[in-house]
């Protein structure tokens, strides 16, 4: 078989995906979880990308209390993606301050999406997203 066109494109096997990079969502137990997940889900679905479920726990929980928001996130995650179909997902809980935690987290992502810090707060979880992360930061209303 000869190819006469100059088109060599078949001959080449299927083009690479490109890679878009993840939409990260840090979430809190702080009653925003699933308001932050589905913005970041809804994100990720319309970006083609995957997003990361990622939330923070405070440092010296118990064995019980670490299962209670490991399950709380794997929920909250699970409602955001209702309805939203082939968004590749992850989740996981890390240890630490909200901020720095989310941030470098938040290294190499495309988008990191938080709850908007309430106005007399003393953590200002989303300031310090919006200072430090390398990527966009998309605050969203909790409440």
């Amino acid at each position: 078989m000869s190819t006469t066109s100059g088109d060599t494109s078949s001959l080449a096997g299927p083009r690479p995906r490109t890679l878009v990079p993840d939409v990260v969502a840090g979430l809190l137990n702080d009653g925003s979880a699933y308001v932050v997940a589905r913005a970041a889900a809804q994100e990720a679905a319309h970006r083609g990308s995957r997003v990361r479920f990622v939330q923070v726990a405070a440092a010296g929980m118990t064995p019980e209390e670490r299962d209670d928001l490991d399950r709380y996130t794997f929920r909250a995650a699970l409602r955001a993606l209702k309805g939203l179909h082939r968004v590749p997902c992850s989740f996981e809980v890390v240890d630490g301050d909200p901020g720095p935690a989310l941030v470098e987290r938040s290294v190499g992502a495309g988008l990191l999406v938080v709850g908007r810090d309430a106005p007399a707060t003393e953590r200002a979880v989303a300031r310090h997203c919006l200072e430090y992360a390398r990527c966009d930061v998309l605050t969203v209303a909790t409440g």
